[in-house]
């Protein structure tokens, strides 16, 4: 029918052509009037992509990429990570490449179209109210709530806005976006009751003409006058000119402006239209070369508004390339933009701003082993009270860190955690807060926040106290022990050796020679003995007692370990454990640590455990780390055994590839830095969980100090005493050498003095080491006394010939030295 009204106007000889149909009927008649070579001037806003060449149109609108900007704008300002985009379509399907580009901006902006409503052209339908309806049923099965119109007729604003409020869509949570072709209804076609009724809280925008200016308030004046007078008065309110009755207006001014230049420089009808430049009611109008509309800078310029009661304030404006600002006069003073606009008053009355969710479901482990984490209360009717726990306030907190505000209801349920994550994944739950373990199965079907409290596997039993008869020996080997006490007896005879002849304690009966040594040597472990006369002495004495002090360090600290470290009960394959049965470690149990079925006990609560225990049930149990701390807190008589399996902590439950979890994975990590996290452990523990350590691969057994530990010590005193030795020795022979020398003796006798001075000290070590149970009498009536021996050390052996061995003692003695070539 348009079609023909532009034929017509053709045949009846029109020299231009103002076209008010939507796009792309414009473009049709544009082929018209190229065909006839007249000058066809377009209101409507084209399509944002590239068109086919019409030389003959002129378009007095911007392009559509100007509004799906502006739009994405809006939707980044406000943090809204998935929009649903809801459009009604055209015969030629030309929305197709606007919806393109209004998901691209968004990509860029950080955002995506999650669902796409696409409504049939309204004047096609038999039932268009019944066809919006079924279309809004399958928008609100959707997650996001954030709804942006990108076009639509007046009818289908209608229908939609009605339904919607029928369906509950226009409550608190929800988001409704419009663009210019409903915004512009508002001071036209949408009655103020209307938008009090079903568009409160509707955030719009609306392409920017300056509505201060002398012109346009004349002009206002004359349209208001002509069109009472032509269809009286508007309902409730007096019909301002909207966008495309300022169009209207510059395109016949236009026309007026090229007929004008036609006229004084001889140019075509197009010429002159494309050569006009003005300030029009609409903004700058000029031309390019090919027809489009240049305007001026910032064009297209929004205003952004927002229904409240029944009718809209403006919240600011939007400048292409420059972005949102607040105040009017700020567009040409080239003031930075700002991030977000506001308040606004969003549907259901709150200021602050909607997530765009709508009201999440949340699902809560209604039983938890370990209720400082997940807590559900009820009141008498056993009705839900409370739901509390140290997740629950990990959870509110971090609401308190997101850029919006996130409307939620917990819904506690029966049910391993397992089937509360198979909810989120059939989307019957928007997501599970609660203590669950992040595992690389469950996070295949959905989507994990970061983990708020790290987690690992351990076993705990039971402990007993080590009583062993012998428990003070543990500290050292046998092997350590044994070399100890030879080592003790070696010292005690060089020490001897050396001490005897200057010492007075060393002088007299072989048991009071034997007690001073021995005494000198055990002594020296308390580090009081004696004086010592020899400085030789002094040299195996400090090595020694050095040997002694690290002896009795590591002594001291392996029997303190050992005395408060507690001996654990084993495990072995044979006996049952202990684990929630609602979690997932019966199957890791069975899976990865190869537990059979039989061998597993599910426990419900945490003071279940300690019965299982006593009664037998279980020799051992499986309990994540936070609940093995908490454990260990309230219970004494346990402790962890064996190696600590890693786990990825506990987070929240998000659907597959929601940006709610990306947002609450950010607070999490706010909450860590801050140290609130901290605090909230605390709050519930008494201690933070967080900063207690893992438990530690400990067996229950320590063990006992090897000759490995300790050879280098022994090696090092049990050679400075040899060392020393036989430097006496080197001594002895070197001053019965000069003594042979200077009584001009011959070798032999030297040697033979010498031999026997030798075998009568040897013998008398023998008798002080195999003989000292004797009584002193006997020891005493000896030939060869100590006061004897003493004489010829002191003597140089110079006395050694007056030595009288008896009969018995000649036997143990060869009678002659060595032949020695």
């Amino acid at each position: 029918m348009r079609l023909n009204a532009a034929k017509n106007l053709i045949d009846w000889g029109a020299e231009v052509i103002v076209s008010t149909v939507p796009w792309p009927e414009a473009d049709t008649v544009a082929v018209l009037g190229s065909q006839a070579k007249i000058p066809v001037l377009s209101l409507a806003a084209n399509p944002p992509l590239a068109l086919a060449p019409r030389p003959f149109l002129v378009r007095v609108s911007y392009p559509d990429s100007g509004q799906v900007q502006c739009l994405a704008d809006l939707v980044k300002s406000y943090n809204w990570r998935r929009v649903i985009a809801l459009y009604e379509d055209d015969a030629y399907g030309s929305i197709s490449t606007t919806i393109a580009l209004f998901s691209n901006y968004l990509r860029d902006v950080g955002s995506d179209i999650a669902y796409g409503a696409a409504f049939p052209p309204m004047d096609s339908l038999p039932d268009p109210k019944a066809a919006v309806r079924r279309e809004l049923d399958r928008v609100r099965s959707q997650l996001p709530k954030v709804y942006i119109i990108v076009r639509a007729s007046s009818l289908l604003t209608v229908h939609l806005f009605q339904e919607a409020k029928r369906l509950g869509m226009t409550a608190k949570g929800h988001v409704w976006v419009t663009n210019d072709d409903i915004t512009t209804l508002f001071d036209s076609a949408l009655p103020p009751s209307f938008l009090s009724s079903y568009m409160q809280g509707v955030v719009g925008i609306k392409i920017y003409f300056n509505e201060t200016t002398d012109s346009y308030r004349d002009f206002h004046t004359k349209f208001r006058q002509g069109y009472e007078s032509s269809y009286g008065k508007e309902g409730e309110k007096y019909v301002d000119p909207g966008v495309l009755a300022l169009r209207a207006y510059d395109a016949l001014r236009v026309i007026a402006c090229a007929a004008s230049e036609t006229v004084k420089q001889h140019k075509t009808l197009l010429e002159g239209i494309l050569s006009c430049k003005f300030i029009g009611l609409s903004g700058p109008i000029s031309f390019r070369k090919d027809g489009s509309l240049a305007g001026g800078k910032g064009s297209p310029a929004f205003r952004v508004v927002n229904v409240v009661g029944k009718t809209y304030k403006e919240l600011g404006f939007w400048l292409k390339g420059s972005g949102f600002v607040n105040e009017e006069g700020e567009m040409s003073l080239g003031r930075p933009a700002v991030d977000v606009l506001g308040p606004v008053y969003w549907p259901g009355g709150p200021w602050r701003v909607p997530g765009g969710w709508g009201r999440l479901r949340i699902g809560v482990p209604a039983r938890t082993s370990f209720d400082q984490f997940v807590k559900v209360e009820y009141d008498e009717t056993g009705k839900v009270r409370a739901v509390a726990g140290f997740c629950i306030d990990v959870f509110k907190e971090t609401l308190k860190r997101l850029k919006y505000e996130l409307e939620y209801d917990f819904i506690p349920l029966d049910g391993t955690y397992d089937e509360l994550i198979s909810l989120v994944t059939s989307k019957v739950l928007d997501a599970v807060v609660g203590d669950v373990t992040i595992l690389a199965k469950r996070s295949k079907n959905i989507t994990f926040t970061e983990p708020f409290l790290g987690s690992g596997l351990s076993m705990l039993v039971r402990v007993k106290r080590d009583h062993k008869t012998f428990m003070l020996t543990k500290p050292f080997s046998k092997a350590v022990w044994a070399l100890i006490f030879v080592t003790l007896i070696y010292t005690g005879i060089i020490i001897w050796y050396l001490e005897h002849e200057k010492n007075p304690e060393f002088h007299g009966p072989w048991r009071t020679q034997l007690g001073a040594t021995l005494w000198l040597i055990f002594s020296s472990i308390f580090y009081a003995h004696g004086r010592i006369y020899s400085s030789y002495t002094r040299t195996v004495v400090i090595p020694w007692l050095f040997v002694v002090l690290i002896l009795i360090s590591c002594y001291t600290a392996t029997l303190s370990s050992i005395m408060t470290n507690q001996k654990l009960e084993p495990m072995v394959d044979h006996k049952r454990v202990g684990c929630n049965g609602d979690s997932f470690v019966v199957k890791y149990l069975q899976d990865v640590l190869g537990y059979k079925e039989q061998m597993i006990e599910r426990i419900g609560a945490a003071e279940n455990y300690p019965k299982a225990f006593e009664s037998g049930n279980i020799t051992a149990a499986y309990l994540e780390t936070p609940y093995l701390r908490v454990f260990l807190s309230q219970h004494d008589g346990y402790a962890v055994y064996g190696e600590t399996h890693r786990l990825g902590g506990f987070g929240f439950v998000f659907q597959k590839g929601s940006p709610i979890a990306a947002d609450i994975s950010g607070a999490i990590l706010e909450l860590a830095e801050d140290g609130r996290l901290k605090q909230l452990e605390t709050k519930w523990f008494f201690f933070p969980l967080s900063n207690c350590p893992s438990p530690d691969n400990n067996d229950g057994k320590t063990d006992s100090l090897s000759l490995d530990h300790f050879w280098e010590l022994f090696l090092f005193t049990g050679g400075t005493s040899t060392t020393v030795f036989l430097l006496c020795i080197a001594r002895l022979l070197q001053r019965n050498l000069t003594s042979h020398q200077q009584a001009d003796a011959p070798p032999r006798e030297w040697l033979r003095r010498l031999w026997r001075s030798l075998m009568s000290k040897s013998k008398k070590l023998w008798r002080a080491m195999m003989f000292w149970e004797k009584n002193e009498a006997q020891l005493s009536s000896l030939p060869i006394t100590s006061s004897q021996a003493e004489n010829d050390v002191a003597m140089g052996f110079e006395t050694i010939d007056n030595v009288e061995i008896d009969s018995h003692d000649n036997d143990l003695l060869p009678a002659e030295p060595p032949h020695l070539g």
